[in-house]
């Protein structure tokens, strides 16, 4: 789910009428400088997932800090994804994602915590670009926060990537373009593609949280993995149709049928949803 979540730095084709205003571009005599406001320190987002009838659990995400290493900026990200519990007999699921990304959006580490009653288990990516390859190392999370790994595989690789969270980010990016892209996605230690058919097609969505239709961006694709919840296969989604281009409502297949995930709360300075306008 979070692979995708489930779901941008070249060409900007923007939306008749609804060009991100504050997405400024200033030239220099070496470079055109490309100013987005998508990521935004402090910015938390909240999800509902649903099956069928029953809400099973909810994804936090949330954009936790930045800082400057070897002169490019690094942002640090972290998805927290919990069960219902009222459906703890079913399923009891608490994972933790961090990644670290840059300002492209290609990932520089992730790592995942799965907690269970009796232990937690780590799972960790480090791509060392530089040196052409990704360090994959999982074990166990002690009491004491510290890592006991159990073993190592070292990966080469060729290109920039995205791990399974920051390719959440990327969609986020290039939702407003319209192309069909396969984005090299590492989970775990195995290369894998996520398909994404940006399609700049623009609708409203109804959800709980407003009482007003939203503005929406749609897009959808298909992964060739099995993700978090049994994610596996096709999936789309609906982000806001600003700058800011707000997961609204996603939908996925998992392995027992389809998932819906809706956003539920947000903090991100001065954002509400947008309201959807009619166009001629």
């Amino acid at each position: 789910m979070i692979p995708f979540l489930l779901v941008f730095l070249t060409t900007w084709i923007a939306v008749p009428g609804s060009t991100p205003s504050s997405i400024t571009k200033h030239i220099s005599r070496d470079s055109v400088v490309v100013r987005d406001p998508l990521l935004q320190v402090g910015e938390e987002l909240e999800y509902n997932v649903s099956y069928s009838i029953f809400n099973v659990g909810t994804i936090r995400i949330l954009i936790v800090g930045k800082e400057q290493r070897n002169g490019r900026e690094v942002f640090k990200t972290r998805a927290i994804i919990d069960s219902n519990p009222s459906l703890s007999w079913l399923v009891d699921l608490h994972i933790r994602f961090t990644s670290e990304m840059d300002g492209d959006l290609y990932s520089y580490s992730w790592i995942g915590d799965d907690s269970t009653a009796k232990e937690t288990k780590f799972r960790r990516i480090t791509f060392q670009y530089d040196s052409s390859r990704m360090v994959f190392d999982k074990g166990k999370k002690l009491p004491n926060n510290d890592l006991q790994v159990e073993s190592v595989d070292t990966i080469a690789v060729g290109e920039k990537c995205q791990d399974g969270f920051t390719v959440f980010f990327y969609a986020r990016k290039h939702v407003h373009q319209k192309k069909q892209v396969n984005v090299p996605t590492f989970i775990e230690n195995k290369k894998v593609n996520t398909f994404i058919n940006f399609m700049n097609s623009v609708t409203d969505v109804n959800i709980d949280a407003v009482d007003y239709p939203v503005e929406v961006v749609e897009f959808d694709g298909k992964a060739d993995y099995v993700g978090v919840f049994g994610l596996t296969g096709g999936f789309s989604g609906q982000f806001s149709n600003d700058d800011a281009r707000i997961p609204i409502v996603a939908r996925m297949n998992v392995i027992l049928g389809s998932i819906k995930v809706e956003l539920k709360s947000w903090k991100r300075e001065g954002w509400r949803p947008p309201k959807f306008v009619e166009r001629d």
